[in-house]
């Protein structure tokens, strides 16, 4: 219960889905949590529900779109706890399309917050980390920048540069004992996928089901508690790692729909 116990946390996106579940996993092993999301309304109820029986919680609007609001954000959260321990980048947008039709609008959105989202917040809260010689930084990127997934390609693009950039960060600043490692979710029943079951039906989600060798859908906490490990000092010597919490998908040929 104690595994984070005085470390300061941020996760963005954090209203729903694998945000919400690394906000209340990071919680209830006692790091103070800044759950951060676009949707404040939605954040706060959330928080206010896990207020109920944790006090380590608190809530900031933080679009990670919009540079001034990061930088707000990490500021407040400065102003607020003195520190940043733990970076948790889940905040992302899903826009499907074909490379040859896909409107260059949608790309630029999907990459200002998918990618440069992350290197906001990245340059923001780094820093505060550099100047105590500590921290942890979690990037969520996908299955999809391991696997082909037809009409995916700008989401595909800006996974796998997080994992690029993921690796390339661990190398820098391993030296001041700063660390980041990225998880990879697999198919995952999110709101975002249940919304999907809903208006698709059961073939969609027969055929999430049987992408991946465990024939289960995954669940946000089991990407939470990955995101926990990574944040602890039980990880403390692993850095520029991908976790893929996917349930065997990235061992099989390929993805079909």
């Amino acid at each position: 219960m104690n595994r984070l116990k005085d470390k300061v946390a941020i996760v963005t996106g954090a209203a729903d889905g694998i945000g919400l579940a690394i906000s209340k996993a990071l919680a209830k092993e006692g790091a103070m949590v800044v759950m951060t999301d676009i949707n404040e309304e939605k954040c706060t109820q959330e928080a206010n529900l896990l207020l109920e029986n944790n006090n380590n919680i608190s809530t900031l609007l933080c679009d990670i779109g919009d540079t001034n609001s990061v930088n707000t954000m990490v500021n407040t959260c400065i102003e607020k706890f003195g520190k940043i321990d733990i970076l948790v980048n889940n905040a992302a947008v899903a826009i499907p399309g074909t490379i040859t039709n896909m409107p260059e609008e949608d790309w630029d959105k999907l990459m200002n917050i998918n990618l440069k989202g992350a290197f906001r917040c990245i340059k923001a809260c780094l820093p505060h980390m550099l100047s105590v010689k500590q921290g942890s930084v979690i990037n969520i990127s996908s299955t999809q920048a391991h696997r082909s997934w037809d009409d995916w390609t700008a989401y595909a693009a800006a996974k796998g540069g997080l994992l690029s950039m993921t690796n390339q960060l661990a190398g820098q600043f391993g030296s001041n004992n700063i660390r980041f490692n990225s998880i990879s979710p697999g198919a995952i029943l999110t709101p975002m996928n249940q919304k999907r079951v809903e208006e698709e039906g059961e073939q969609f989600l027969k055929g999430s089901i049987n992408q991946a060798p465990m024939l289960r859908l995954g669940k946000s906490e089991e990407v939470a508690m990955t995101a926990v490990f990574l944040a602890s000092d039980e990880a403390g010597f692993i850095t520029g790692e991908d976790i893929t919490v996917d349930g065997g998908l990235c061992t099989v040929p390929r993805y079909f729909e």
